[in-house]
Formats: structure tokens, sequence, C-alpha cells
């Protein structure tokens, strides 16, 4: 084996192509939107996340998403200039804010989501319904390895 074929190329290491396509689509995705709704990708998944979770705080909402204290509080900043979230304060403990999506923050999530799932459609495109049910029970499996492994 030459020195070349011991080498390890990170582009053929099945988690960096995963990130990979996780960036280029959320790029792809964030082209679509940004500038119709004001938002960058962080405040997208924020929003994404808030939807199917809230009423939820601040910093679990930061935790789901493995974003830390600066980016939760930009994107939540975003959130609340454009008018797309609602806060309070939790009445059992008034430390904490309680975070849900307002009327027009639901209406833009849902703008975007119907953009997200074209974008999947479109890359799933290729696939037959079979593979594609494959490739989603595959990737399931995946992040469950990992979340073990954590």
């Amino acid at each position: 084996m030459s020195e070349q074929e011991k080498l390890f190329d990170i582009r053929d290491w099945v988690p960096y192509q995963l990130w990979r396509l996780s960036q280029e689509a959320g790029y792809i995705l964030e082209d679509n939107y940004s500038l119709k709704y004001n938002i960058n990708g962080d405040s997208w998944r924020f929003m994404a996340m808030l939807a199917s979770s809230a009423p939820i705080s601040a910093k679990r909402l930061g935790e789901t998403l493995d974003m830390d204290q600066v980016q939760v509080t930009r994107a939540l900043n975003k959130l609340l200039d454009n008018g797309y979230i609602s806060r309070r304060t939790d009445p059992r403990d008034r430390r904490k804010v309680i975070l849900n999506l307002s009327k027009s923050g639901t209406e833009v999530y849902q703008a975007i989501v119907v953009m997200a799932k074209d974008l999947e459609s479109r890359l799933l495109a290729q696939m037959p319904e079979e593979e594609q049910e494959n490739f989603r029970g595959t990737l399931k499996g995946l992040l469950s390895s990992v979340e073990r492994m954590r």
C-alpha cells in the first residue's frame, strides 16, 4: 500500500459527508427565506424547534439545538425584533422566560416548512420510495448510535 493510500481523506468519512449535506442543504434553504423573512439559519432552527417544543425556555431550547448562549441570544433578539416569537415570565419561576411562536411567526414557520419539504423532495427525488424509507431508517439508527455513545 502506498503512502498516499494510507492517508485518511476526511471527504470519504460518513460523518463529514452528513455534515456537508446538512450544511449545503441549510445554505440552499436559507437562500430561499433569509431576505424575505429577515432571518438566518440559526433563527430558523430556533423557530422550527420552538414550533415543535413550545412552550419552552430559551435555555432549554439552546441546549436542545446545541447552541451557545451568544447564538441563543442573537436568534432570540432577531425573532423578537421581527415579531416572530413572544415571551413571558414563567409564573412558577420568575427567572425563567417561556417562549412561543407569535401568529406571524407561525405563518413564517409554515411558509419555510413548505420550502424545506420541497428541498427535501428534490434531494431525495433520485431515490425510489423504498430506498428513501431505508435511508431515513439508517439515519435514525445512526443518530441513536451517536446518542448512546455520548
